[in-house]
């Protein structure tokens, strides 16, 4: 009888670790076929490349991206507190600056993506005339409000910002100035005719045909508009979705879409 139970004992144990091993093959093949997933954090201004450049990516691999566009100084506060990400590309050195300040970015992964310009829009319909010197009166080219983005979190308004302090324009205007949350919004204020003119990246002007171009942004106003690319995880996938934005496939869609990536 002992021997009986002692055996009956081993059989159930054995029936145990059996089931134990089919449960983990199981998770093991569901987990092989569910996609690895990547966060990506990227500047608002890079949406419609940045949707291209994943789409072609995931298409090469069993891969999803979450992507999280918008304003690059928002994103960095919302990685600082605690947001996961894997991938950063911001409009601006200062907030790459300020994740590697932090050590949220992986050591020596900072590199240049992209290259852009600052140009001044208005609604089809409309005429701008402005004379980049000092001496012009800045005041006669505003009947109503200007837009740009805001300059403490949103980049392409720390250029414009920039721009205007060189011309000593910005003070003087400050009042008739709407100041958006991201490039695309300032964008939406003159193809809604909300204000006179705006100025964005030349990459979001030709993003619409009900605005038109009036003027390039002399660039000796402002500091070179760069945008970089960093890691926050080392993860292989991860690594190689990074080292693709770096390819000459996506300088090709990122040409496409107004930027440049000459030299980089």
């Amino acid at each position: 009888m002992k021997i009986k139970n002692y055996i009956k004992s081993i059989l159930i144990f054995l029936l145990f670790i059996l089931i134990g091993l089919q449960y983990s093959c199981r998770e093991k093949s569901n987990n092989n076929n569910r996609p690895f997933r990547i966060q990506l954090f990227a500047a608002g201004g890079t949406m419609l490349p940045g949707n291209e450049i994943c789409d072609s990516f995931i298409s090469q691999n069993n891969i999803e991206i979450e992507k999280n566009f918008a304003a690059s100084g928002t994103l960095a506060r919302q990685i600082k507190a605690g947001a996961e990400a894997d991938i950063y590309i911001s409009s601006n050195k200062q907030w790459i600056d300020f994740l590697c300040d932090n050590e949220l970015l992986i050591e020596n992964s900072v590199s240049e993506l992209a290259k852009n310009k600052l140009v001044v829009i208005c609604p089809k319909n409309k005429e701008v005339n402005l004379d980049f010197t000092k001496e012009f009166n800045i005041k006669s080219a505003i009947t109503d409000k200007i837009s740009m983005g805001d300059p403490k979190y949103v980049p392409v308004g720390k250029y414009a910002k920039q721009a205007l302090d060189s011309l000593d324009w910005y003070n003087q205007i400050r009042t008739n100035i709407i100041l958006a949350k991201d490039v695309t919004s300032v964008l939406h204020y003159v193809i809604l005719g909300e204000c006179d003119w705006g100025i964005v990246y030349y990459s979001e002007a030709i993003k619409s045909d009900k605005v038109k171009i009036v003027y390039e942004v002399p660039q000796e106003l402002y500091d070179p508009i760069i945008f970089y690319i960093a890691l926050l995880n080392e993860n292989y996938n991860v690594q190689e979705l990074y080292h693709y934005f770096k390819s000459e496939t996506t300088k090709e869609i990122l040409n496409k879409y107004g930027f440049t990536t000459d030299n980089l």
